[in-house]
């Protein structure tokens, strides 16, 4: 497991499958760590998975200070460039797929094919990010952790998975609070809407039909983008690729070996 280093942060990095496989890059949601995407793992096999910790997160450097979505993607950057990458595929969820929008519209050469996943270019709620800061600096993540868990998973899932949901809780409470409130300011201050237009990559978006007004943004993003299309879970929340693993990675796996002339269509 490489510590590859990016500016002042040295991120942990799971490199896995076969060196000559086609390259995909796996990017977490705020409080997650290179280990959510464990079921996906399966539907990926042969192919060479690339998971890190992004900054702030898991056993990855927490630099003090606001972290911002360029940070966050030259972190991507460095990665693909340690491990000579020049062109992989992209799943994001939630942070990740922000990140993704970024790298997808900054760097085109890079990227290959887009998954954006329970994900937004703009969040309006800026208070609610700057009060969430606030708490976890005057009262750690304890609280924070279970409140934002609850309200990114179904009840059903909450209920018939509680050890799922506990190792979740407990991955984002173990967040140093720096890294908390870093990723924080990435989500209080995007505004990525002027830079869907620019994303040339064919990008299939993911939405939980159990997300709640934050489904709103899978078509937004879909028409967004010059080639995009959109699939919902049903069942599934904000996390869907964990409450809804088969259907995620039917998805996923359609999408990354859909024909490239199925693209424009």
């Amino acid at each position: 497991m490489p510590i590859i280093a990016s500016g002042d942060c040295r991120l942990n990095v799971l490199v896995e499958g076969p060196a000559d496989g086609p390259p995909i890059l796996l990017a977490h949601y705020l409080g997650g760590r290179l280990e959510t995407f464990e079921g996906q793992m399966p539907a990926l096999a042969g192919r060479r998975v690339i998971r890190f910790d992004m900054r702030g997160h898991g056993a990855s450097d927490a630099p003090e200070g606001d972290y911002s979505v360029e940070m966050l993607g030259r972190d991507v950057l460095a990665i693909l460039d340690a491990l000579n990458v020049e062109r992989v595929d992209f799943l994001g969820v939630s942070l990740g797929g922000i990140v993704g929008i970024w790298f997808a519209a900054e760097h085109p050469e890079r990227i290959g094919r887009l998954i954006l996943a329970n994900t937004s270019a703009y969040l309006p709620n800026k208070d609610m990010w700057r009060a969430l800061a606030d708490q976890a600096r005057d009262e750690g993540l304890d609280q924070i952790a279970r409140s934002m868990l609850a309200g990114w998973l179904s009840a059903g899932f909450r209920e018939s998975e509680a050890a799922e949901v506990d190792t979740l809780v407990r991955h984002m409470a173990m967040m140093p609070v720096r890294g908390y409130r870093g990723n924080v300011a990435v989500l209080r201050d995007v505004d990525l809407r002027g830079s869907l237009a620019r994303i040339a990559a064919p990008t299939l978006v993911i939405g939980g039909e159990e997300d709640g007004p934050r489904s709103a943004s899978v078509p937004i993003l879909t028409q967004g983008v010059q080639h995009g299309r959109s699939a919902m879970m049903p069942g599934a929340a904000h996390l869907s690729h964990i409450e809804a693993p088969g259907a995620f990675n039917a998805a996923m796996v359609a999408h990354l070996e859909r024909h490239p002339g199925d693209d424009r269509t």
